[in-house]
């Protein structure tokens, strides 16, 4: 039965290393008391986001993140610790995070994050999970990117438009002039 267990043990701590390789942003997290139904609707909306919690003993947890060599990484993996493997929109999962922690304060504990190798405290977190999603922010990038090419060509419109006036104007006044040249004084 030893052998199982800690067969288990280890495969807990190779999955974590395995997904942490591929995509190294993660939450940490302590659950403490969360009936099992609001366990699994938490792993149902970390699931819409492509997010895994992993519960995760501490001895196991340093384990598995000690060769990502984070300093402070360590005083977030007190006691049992959930870590939320997030997938490519880490964003989504601290809003998810976020909003499932709101009203579970005692039983849901955000710790921090590891993004893009930086450690995040909790306020941090909060921080990223008030932050816009990914389309809105792309549609700031687009809109910032084209408000000067939109008033380029505005500008060359309306200097096109001009030189067009300023044509007629100066074709209108020459056939004044031809006329003028060809009749006897």
């Amino acid at each position: 039965m030893a052998k199982v267990g800690r067969m288990v043990k280890e495969s807990s701590v190779a999955e974590v290393a395995a997904r942490l390789s591929e995509r190294p942003n993660f939450f940490v997290t302590s659950l403490t008391r969360l009936p099992a139904s609001d366990a699994d609707l938490f792993r149902r909306k970390l699931s819409t986001s492509q997010a895994k919690l992993v519960m995760v003993k501490r001895r196991l947890s340093h384990r598995a993140l000690e060769p990502l060599k984070i300093s402070g990484l360590s005083e977030l993996l007190e006691g049992s610790v959930g870590v939320i493997l997030a997938g490519e929109d880490f964003l989504q999962v601290a809003k998810v995070l976020i909003d499932f922690h709101k009203g579970r304060e005692e039983q849901l504990i955000v710790r921090g994050a590891v993004i893009d190798g930086q450690l995040l405290d909790k306020s941090r977190v909060q921080e990223l999970a008030s932050l816009p999603s990914k389309p809105i922010l792309l549609a700031h990038v687009v809109a910032t990117l084209e408000a000067p090419i939109a008033d380029v060509i505005f500008t060359i419109e309306q200097l096109i438009g001009e030189l067009a006036w300023v044509t007629e104007q100066a074709a209108a006044k020459q056939p004044t002039q031809t006329q003028e040249e060809g009749t006897p004084s």
